[in-house]
């Protein structure tokens, strides 16, 4: 199974080892409990904005 690498990765990460390797990140963040940067749902404005300062719902 040849590794699947996408050239324009959305990753805001451009230094990480894995960053293209899309099943590198996937299994690396599957490990740790997390979601690939891209498989992310999208957040709204005041979502970021919680994020942002600590916050939850």
């Amino acid at each position: 199974m040849s590794p699947t690498i996408r050239k324009d990765c959305p990753c805001p990460k451009t230094t990480c080892t894995r960053f293209t390797l899309c099943d590198e990140c996937e299994a690396f963040r599957e490990a740790k409990g997390m979601v690939p940067f891209c498989r992310e749902p999208p957040l709204s404005f005041w979502q970021k904005i919680r994020k942002l300062l600590g916050l939850k719902k």
